[in-house]
């Protein structure tokens, strides 16, 4: 664990510790074995703690930006879906999420994220938890190979979240490999995540992911290969590895059926859920119960949310909150541009995969807190807290 806290010289024992307690934080979905284990840890390690130094005024800023006082009154915007809910459960969960986003800001240094040895590490883990949990599964007979792994051991369960987070962290860890050149790894990587999530996981979010990465490391490849002849060779790597793909997915069963499941009616229950909105107060939102009658195809209703975390920001939170999430990550896509943050291409794979799998912002610690509100927190906290420097 050397790498974690090196050149932290000039670091206060506040952000040390908090920067360590995120980390954790992360690394707790995959250590951790149910929602009550990460919340807990949660609740004790980071939210009372930084709730404590926001009281105690522990805490600094070198500058007040737009991006900055955009997501102060997005997050107020959000508050007011109380009104709508009437629940305390919704003002804990806001209040959570608020924590959360405050204390990457003000308390984490932001510098530790951008190692390439740890980003490239919490990759491996991911990846690690995934390879292992199959490994099993199939040595003990509880999952035959083939069928798809539904229900992995720790707090990241799902296949679907699961895989989600495993194609974001890999665009973090291709940005570490392609930095140093080091194509052979890219490859190696690039084939067991296509393998994760399209053979052990079966999902599609999580492939598209993974195309998404592997087919920006290909051009990055093409557009910075040193000759000709490096250029022709990942020419050939991308031919060969598309035939390949293209041979899987039309003559195995496995990829077959991720093809045949097609879009399993996204845009039917977007229309649905987008005309039962229209019906209700379309400024400020709506509550989600507002749509727990919803019924498609034949009267059956499929799905309880609106499976696209943008649309689910409209649904819930009102034109207002729509206009307002979208120049929030304008704004913060043009700051990660301006930084060279990996955790920009992070948030971006998350967002395109999150558009066929998002439910609502607001809510108890879960995987969109990883995919969401961390990379833009920590583009954030670099925005507001220092510049671009890099550990």
């Amino acid at each position: 664990m050397s790498f974690f806290v090196m050149n932290w010289r000039n670091v206060n024992k506040i952000e040390y510790y908090f920067t360590l307690a995120l980390i954790a934080f992360v690394l707790s979905f995959v250590f951790l074995p149910s929602s009550k284990a990460v919340n807990n840890f949660y609740y004790v390690f980071l939210g009372l703690p930084a709730l404590w130094m926001f009281f105690c005024g522990r805490f600094h800023l070198e500058r007040h930006t737009p991006l900055l006082w955009l997501w102060v009154a997005f997050m107020l915007w959000m508050l007011l879906a109380a009104i709508q809910v009437q629940t305390l459960q919704y003002l804990k969960h806001w209040l959570y999420v608020a924590v959360f986003c405050g204390l990457i800001v003000l308390l984490v240094d932001y510098r530790v994220l951008r190692q390439y040895r740890l980003c490239f590490a919490i990759f491996l883990i991911f990846l690690l938890y995934i390879l292992m949990t199959t490994a099993y599964y199939w040595y003990t007979g509880s999952h035959p190979v083939g069928r798809r792994v539904g229900d992995l051991p720790m707090r990241m369960s799902g296949p679907t979240y699961a895989s989600i987070v495993l194609s974001a962290f890999f665009a973090l860890g291709a940005w570490v490999l392609l930095s140093r050149n080091n194509w052979f790894a890219f490859v190696l990587c690039s084939s067991l995540v296509v393998f994760c999530t399209a053979y052990v996981l079966q999902s599609r979010a999580g492939v598209l992911g993974a195309f998404l990465v592997i087919g920006a490391g290909c051009f990055y490849s093409l557009w910075f290969a040193e000759n000709w002849r490096y250029r022709m060779l990942v020419l050939l790597t991308m031919v060969i590895g598309a035939s390949g793909l293209f041979w899987m997915f039309g003559n195995q069963p496995v990829f077959q059926l991720l093809v045949a499941r097609a879009d399993s009616g996204r845009f039917e229950l977007w229309q649905a859920h987008y005309e039962t909105f229209l019906e209700c107060r379309t400024w400020l939102g709506c509550a989600p119960d507002y749509f727990a009658d919803i019924a498609i195809f034949g009267g059956r209703v499929i799905i309880e949310h609106p499976h696209n975390i943008i649309f689910s920001v409209l649904l819930y939170h009102g034109w207002v909150g729509f206009l307002g999430f979208l120049t929030i990550l304008a704004l913060t896509f043009f700051a990660a541009w301006q930084q060279r943050n990996a955790w920009g291409c992070f948030l971006l794979v998350s967002l395109l995969m999150l558009m066929f799998e998002g439910s609502r912002l607001v809510n108890q610690p879960s995987e969109l807190w990883l995919l969401i509100f961390l990379p833009c927190m920590l583009i954030l906290a670099e925005q507001v807290r220092g510049g671009s420097e890099k550990v």
